[in-house]
């Protein structure tokens, strides 16, 4: 790779991380230049960074791989392995200094490599390796969904009670929100409030990655499955219901013959 341009690597580990706490684990060499709660801004030198997000997903930006590997592993010995291996995107910035921020098709061009430039590519990325690790949540979901029509339609009836189908609902629900909040979808980065080229740049990297798209597919799966899933549970609580009209039909026809035998007993 010329000079001129730098690797982006982005991972997704988990639905969570605390940034500080991931920050801290760098080797004391590398610069701390901003952390919240919801990022943490690190830098190698002055065309190595690494941006943290509390969305569970670290983006390393002209970091060799064997350093990428190092602290990938670290930080995922730290947080614990989830359910899942990590996830990984990776894209590249060039660095032209005449020229002004824009995408290509397989790299962002920036004049010069500072925070700003760096976090943004950065979250973009990130988001963009973090959506696929939802979206590897959400063939879990269509795949479990699918299984239980088919065994709806094979048998005619639900398998699980109503309290399980409600637990499956909570996890979509739970999945959504966390798309869109964890993930900050819905907001711009500060450096592009006041800054007209880096808000024209932040938006062409979101389409570069499809982000709105993928976020519109994300959430039709999400609201077909849930509604898919509200059926069941409105036929698991009409199942509910039949059997206690047997129950009760059971009990009153008990209580009938009771009364009837009383009846004669008090006739001999």
């Amino acid at each position: 790779m010329p000079e001129t341009f730098v690797p982006v690597r982005a991972f997704a580990f988990s639905a969570t991380v605390q940034p500080k706490t991931v920050a801290d684990m760098f080797p004391p060499s590398v610069e701390h230049v901003r952390t919240t709660k919801t990022i943490a801004v690190l830098r190698y030198s002055a065309r190595a960074w690494v941006v943290v997000h509390d969305f569970g997903a670290v983006a390393f930006i002209g970091v060799d791989a064997a350093e990428c590997k190092r602290m990938t592993d670290a930080i995922l010995a730290k947080v614990g392995e989830g359910p899942k291996a990590k996830f990984e995107e990776t894209f590249a910035i060039e660095i032209a200094p005449t020229e002004k921020p824009c995408v290509r098709f397989d790299r962002a061009v920036v004049p010069e490599l500072d925070a700003r430039t760096a976090s943004i590519v950065a979250l973009v990325v990130a988001q963009s390796v973090a959506m696929e690790y939802y979206e590897s949540d959400m063939d879990a979901l269509v795949a479990e969904l699918e299984k239980r029509s088919k065994l709806l339609a094979t048998e005619g009836r639900l398998h699980g009670g109503a309290r399980a189908l409600m637990r499956f609902i909570g996890e979509g629900m739970l999945m959504r929100s966390e798309i869109i909040h964890t993930l900050s979808l819905l907001e711009s980065p500060g450096a592009t409030w006041e800054d007209e080229a880096l808000d024209h740049f932040y938006r062409e990297l979101r389409t570069t990655f499809e982000i709105e798209e993928r976020y519109r597919a994300l959430d039709h799966e999400l609201r077909i499955t849930q509604d898919n899933m509200a059926l069941m549970v409105d036929m698991a609580r009409q199942r509910r219901f039949e059997v206690l009209e047997v129950v009760v039909a059971v009990f009153v026809a008990l209580e009938t013959l009771l009364f009837i035998a009383q009846l004669l007993l008090a006739h001999k």
